[in-house]
């Protein structure tokens, strides 16, 4: 019995080994796609309370009027959710440079003149609303998460000392039109995107209007910053 034993130790330690007490080999969590990384950043983004954001134009100028005299050149104001906006535009008007204020508030926009520098009421759809930019239901950030196709990872840079993911993709010009006046959407337009890593938030924003032209396309660069920040918008004058 004990050389019995002996011999069949080895074996039953061999099948105790090989049960189902044993623990199981652990599986890594899949990398996010490219995809699954720009959707994050666009839900990540909508998700702040409120946003600094700074919109410089190059390429081929922009007219925001009917007669095209009035270009837009660029514009910076802060966004508190879920629609309102304080924001500066400069724009060239007949050769000369101009700032033009502009409040969103509750679906209203308000609108300094150029030149008396009064405030006034504006119709919806009449002039670009930046309010719309940032629209929760086909804004920017809903863009991201909705129309961001051929989305590549360029790779993960530094950006003021914080780890950023670079993207690289493309948007059908219908949506963006939507949301600018037709000011920007001429035909497909080329994305860049850079979103700090830890926050999932968005930080820098290039889109190329392909189209307007084909040596110096349109080109709208974005910057975010200051997420979350106090914000007070007001309405400046009763309609």
């Amino acid at each position: 019995m004990r050389r019995t034993f002996a011999l069949l130790a080895p074996l039953l330690l061999l099948l105790a080994a090989c049960g189902g007490s044993a623990e199981p080999t652990p599986v890594p969590a899949p990398t996010p796609t490219p995809r699954e990384i720009s959707a994050a950043v666009g839900r990540a983004t909508q998700a702040s309370q409120s946003v600094h954001f700074a919109v410089a134009l190059s390429g081929k100028p922009v007219p925001i009027d009917a007669t095209g005299l009035t270009l837009l050149n660029a514009m910076e104001g802060d966004l508190k959710r879920p629609d309102g906006v304080l924001a500066v535009l400069n724009v060239t008007i007949g050769g000369g440079v101009a700032e033009i204020r502009t409040v969103s508030l509750a679906g209203q926009q308000y609108i300094t003149n150029p030149i008396t520098r009064q405030w006034q009421c504006l119709a919806p759809g009449v002039a670009f609303d930046p309010a719309v930019l940032f629209a929760p239901d086909k804004g920017i950030e809903f863009l991201l998460q909705e129309s961001f196709s051929d989305v590549t990872l360029v790779g993960v840079e530094q950006l003021d000392g914080r780890a950023h993911y670079h993207l690289r993709g493309s948007m059908p010009p219908e949506p963006l039109q939507a949301i600018s006046l037709n000011l920007l959407g001429v035909g497909p337009v080329a994305v860049e995107l850079w979103a700090d890593q830890a926050s999932m938030r968005a930080t820098r924003l290039v889109l190329v209007d392909t189209a307007t032209d084909p040596t110096t396309p349109t080109t709208w660069t974005i910057s975010f910053s200051d997420y979350d920040k106090t914000v007070d918008v007001r309405a400046p004058v009763q309609c």
